[in-house]
């Protein structure tokens, strides 16, 4: 008897574990490891590199995260994540010729637009059309990758700028993100029908083309409350994700002695992404068991009373050693249930659209609280008021999941929607 062919989504889920691994563990994440780097070589201002990350992305998400939505669906995800892989690679070499806060803002624009095109809406969408089932399951396997990103490009980057320099670190990051990632988008196919198949794999549709819902209207989904609690809270969380992230090395510079600066930095960003690995497994696996709703409020709360071990650490740097375990597992978590919240409370006939719309709204959060905070950090010489913002934010955040209503184990808004 042959041997039944591996599936062909299970390339895909690889796929995307790769392009998670490198365009957010390594670009959105290894990047703040440069940070105090530049701040001790140019004198720049914490805030003035920050405000780069957050033009950058104020500009690219709010402008172009709908557009890039829209194209996902209309065209499917290959070709704008051929544009995003380039736009990352440009953005890591252009990176390693900075001497300018002109030129370095300009690095931090095609750093966000490779984000946006290659990141976690292309992906999100990709794998919620092969996979119905193990959705859950998947996402989480596939934003393990940003785990692992985040996890050895800590160590990566500082044996390279030890034998290098940071500007040969940047030009080998580019080099392996273009190589890698233009290689794996050979292989990357929109959904299953395109070869024939089915999702997750099966023999046959689980449900009859015949009884397939019609698309939805956005128009529809936008009307439910359910729709602004959800991008209310996802905005309240990733800001808090993103202002902690984008000032941890920095904020490990002010409370450690110099010579263990680079080494302790290096534990710390690893573990915290190490950690990242098993939230995403442990709460992909209960989102496939249990209500989403109530596993994205343990997530939420999980970010929210971490913060306030940095806040202790100061004095006592073992703190940060529990914090980056327990800020990790929730990190891992956060980005990887807003799809499949998305998808369970307006389904699959919006879905682009609707990622496109959040993770806009993601953007301005993650892109104004690093700036936010560093600001403060400048002026008062203390992170601690800004670390206590972001706490709050991040509660707030679990507040907002808890208002989304569920009837009879199902989002209320998907009978809004439906009827």
């Amino acid at each position: 008897m042959s041997q039944r062919p591996l599936f062909y989504g299970w390339w895909m889920v690889a796929a995307a574990f790769t392009f998670m691994m490198l365009i957010v563990g390594f670009a959105l994440y290894g990047m703040p490891i440069f940070y105090n780097l530049w701040v001790a070589e140019f004198g720049w201002k914490r805030a003035d590199i920050q405000f780069g990350n957050t033009l950058s992305k104020i500009i690219a998400g709010p402008l172009l995260g709908f557009f890039v939505g829209w194209l996902v669906d209309r065209r499917g995800p290959r070709g704008i994540m051929i544009a995003g892989a380039i736009f990352a690679a440009v953005a890591l070499l252009g990176f390693s010729f900075a001497g300018s806060l002109r030129w370095l803002y300009g690095c931090f624009f095609l750093n966000a637009l490779g984000y946006l095109c290659v990141g976690p809406l292309p992906n999100q969408v990709l794998l919620a059309h092969w996979f119905r089932r193990l959705r859950g399951r998947v996402m989480g396997i596939a934003y393990v990758g940003i785990g692992v990103g985040g996890m050895v490009v800590p160590w990566i980057v500082y044996f390279l700028n030890r034998s290098f320099g940071w500007r040969g670190a940047l030009c080998a990051l580019s080099l392996l993100f273009a190589v890698v990632m233009l290689a794996l988008l050979l292989f990357v196919r929109r959904r299953p029908a395109d070869l024939g198949l089915f999702p997750d794999g099966d023999d046959q549709p689980a449900v009859p083309a015949a009884a397939a819902p019609p698309p939805v209207r956005l128009a529809r989904i936008v009307r439910t409350s359910a729709f602004w609690l959800l991008a209310a809270g996802s905005i309240f969380s990733i800001g808090a994700i993103g202002g902690v992230m984008q000032n941890l090395a920095l904020y490990i510079s002010d409370i450690v002695p110099k010579a263990e600066i680079e080494l302790t930095k290096t534990h710390i960003l690893s573990l915290t992404l190490g950690a990242s690995i098993a939230g995403r497994l442990t709460m992909g696996w209960l989102a496939d068991r249990y209500t989403k709703k109530y596993v994205m409020l343990l997530t939420y709360l999980i970010v929210g009373l971490s913060i306030p071990l940095l806040i202790f650490a100061r004095g006592h740097t073992a703190l940060l050693y529990v914090f980056a375990v327990a800020f990790g597992f929730g990190l891992g978590a956060d980005y990887m249930l807003i799809p499949l919240m998305a998808a369970e409370c307006f389904g699959l006939g919006a879905l682009s659209r609707v990622l496109g719309i959040i993770i806009m709204s993601d953007s301005i959060g993650e892109a104004t609280m690093p700036y936010l905070v560093a600001h403060v950090r400048d002026a008062t010489g203390s992170y601690a008021s800004g670390f206590a913002l972001l706490t709050g934010l991040a509660l707030a955040g679990a507040i907002a999941i808890l208002g989304i209503r569920y009837r009879d184990g199902r989002p209320a808004c998907r009978a809004q929607i439906e009827d």
